[in-house]
């Protein structure tokens, strides 16, 4: 769990997000078709921001206690 830091977590998610793109058949070309993308409300973006907040200072914490 200490090898888990906010940059690997984001790495992850991205390469998962891309890999959904890509999966709904999603073009690079001009004449590609549009692809569909999850909407996300403020609520949402703001809990999803909270939560990563709280990981990296309760990760923050750990390490101030341990050394």
């Amino acid at each position: 769990m200490k090898k888990l830091t906010l940059a690997g977590l984001t790495a992850t998610l991205s390469s998962v997000m891309v890999t959904a793109a890509n999966a709904a058949g999603c073009g690079d070309g001009p004449f590609s078709k549009p692809c569909p993308v999850p909407e996300i409300s403020a609520l949402e973006g703001t809990a999803a921001v909270a939560a990563l907040a709280a990981i990296v200072l309760l990760t923050w914490e750990r390490r101030r206690r341990a050394s």
